[in-house]
């Protein structure tokens, strides 16, 4: 009995861990790719490209930066709040560098209107607007033509958001604490099942042995077998 519990726990196991395997939604990220030129400590657009700057579909990860005195980038949404920041070092580790293209990163916004960059005194020095690559407009309309949804536009699009359900979980069917809260009352009631079948066995068995055969005796000592005639006692009013 106690074999056939472990089986069915090893089986009812595998079910539960399996149960947990869901992978979550992911936001596809971009990053700004500024084309810049650095002079003596100005920048300006470079002149050599068409663009300002590009769209590159990777993430934008900070890295770390070795100058004491770093520029910094903040990009500005649609309804003039700032949206996310950058720092960046012009020089790119070189101090004796004055002169020349460089090229900055910044986090992509998806209702980015301009970036503003700043000088290491804290100065704005540079503008470029960007909102011709944004399709997010924060007018409160979901435009899913233009690419606008619930990830990507959470200002415009809040009405497609999943609505969780109401209904009342159960501890039967609550994820897997419930899961495991079944398995483990199925168990439990499995084991006492068969602790209990094994105890009425035990006891049957038991009750249904014959009662041992007691020897056979002779009697007690003094007293005559039963087989063995003996004589009538006296009678004191008539002697022998």
């Amino acid at each position: 009995m106690i074999k056939k519990i472990l089986l069915i726990s090893l089986i009812l196991v595998p079910l539960v861990v399996g149960a947990e395997g869901i992978a979550d939604k992911q936001i596809p990220k971009a990053e700004y790719l500024f084309h810049l030129y650095y002079d003596n400590g100005q920048l300006n657009a470079d002149r050599d490209f068409q663009f300002k700057y590009d769209i590159i579909s990777e993430e934008f990860i900070q890295g770390p930066l070795t100058t004491q005195f770093p520029y910094r980038g903040e990009i500005i949404n649609v309804l003039g709040e700032i949206a996310d920041h950058f720092i960046f070092d012009p020089k790119q580790g070189d101090v004796n560098f004055m002169k020349g293209k460089i090229s900055v990163k910044a986090p992509y916004v998806a209702d980015g209107q301009k970036v503003i960059f700043y000088d290491s005194q804290n100065q704005p020095i540079l503008t470029i607007p960007v909102s011709d690559s944004s399709f997010c407009d924060d007018d409160g309309v979901c435009n899913a033509d233009r690419g606008e949804d619930s990830l990507s536009c959470p200002k415009d699009c809040k009405q497609s958001l999943p609505v969780p359900p109401t209904a009342t979980p159960t501890p039967s069917t609550g994820g897997s604490n419930g899961l495991w809260s079944g398995i483990l009352y199925t168990l439990g009631g499995l084991i006492l099942a068969g602790l209990a079948w094994w105890f009425f066995k035990r006891r049957k068995n038991t009750t249904s042995l014959p009662p041992p055969e007691r020897p056979a005796s002779s009697g007690r000592a003094g007293t005559p077998p039963n087989n063995v005639d003996t004589p009538p006692p006296p009678n004191p009013q008539n002697p022998i």
